[in-house]
């Protein structure tokens, strides 16, 4: 038990050199964003296949949460508070897709009318990436979960059946609409997604970004509202300006 008198503590204290301390506020979407960048590059550097596609998981479902994170600060800074449980509600919160879809209105309604075309890319694709987290997710039947390996020969490893390369022999048994999705190309087999696949994610979410703040009026990135983590000095203190 610490019996010094408080004054002594105080001092104590005071001779602890803490260096210099700051204070933020974190952006996640800039945070998660820049992991799944991280895996990305990991991925394209992996020295298996194996290995490729565990970090092709690992930038995919960063990446989409990057997209959750993004629209869910928007929708918390940019919305007022009547309309903000609406997009929000921690009781019944909307999917991704719902919510990208239903923000601009919401958050910006006065900003200048944008024809939108919802069939139009980058949102069929946009809409794939969304199904294909929401598939890992939110697993499926065992039908609709199955995957098809190839060995090239006897002894050598299994690797994900490539539906570019279908041989003629399997188009009886295996329809090629199983394996991938049909807009993006990206594989429904989790062990099968690999850095090309994350290529056209990126691609696809930076485009689906790009038009979502354009039906904004800008308001999603203007001044870099979404990636700015601000920063000041908390100690040691500093003296007043013109002291």
């Amino acid at each position: 038990m610490n019996n010094d008198p408080p004054h002594e503590n105080a001092r104590a204290l005071a001779d602890v050199d803490l260096g210099s301390i700051i204070e933020t506020v974190v952006s996640p979407f800039h945070c998660l964003y820049q992991d799944a960048l991280h895996f990305h590059t990991l991925s394209r550097l992996a020295q298996s296949e194996a290995e490729a596609s565990r970090h092709a998981r690992a930038s995919f479902l960063l990446y989409l949460s990057s997209a959750l994170a993004l629209a869910r600060q928007a929708a918390r800074e940019l919305v007022r508070d009547e309309a903000r449980s609406l997009l929000i509600d921690p009781d019944r919160p909307l999917g991704l897709l719902d919510l990208w879809r239903t923000l601009p209105g919401i958050a910006t309604p006065n900003a200048p009318p944008r024809r939108h075309d919802p069939l139009a890319p980058p949102w069929p694709q946009f809409a794939e990436l969304v199904a294909l987290h929401e598939s890992w997710t939110n697993p499926e039947s065992a039908q609709e979960r199955t995957a098809y390996y190839r060995a090239s020969d006897e002894g050598a490893d299994y690797e994900p059946l490539d539906h570019r390369s279908l041989p003629p022999q399997l188009a009886p048994l295996v329809d090629p609409r199983v394996l991938v999705f049909p807009r993006t190309g990206l594989p429904r087999d989790p062990y099968a997604l690999r850095p090309r696949h994350l290529d056209t994610v990126r691609g696809v979410l930076d485009a689906a970004i790009d038009d979502l703040d354009q039906r904004m009026d800008g308001a999603l990135t203007r001044n870099q509202r979404h990636r700015r983590e601000p920063v000041r000095l908390i100690y040691p203190p500093q003296p007043p300006s013109g002291s």
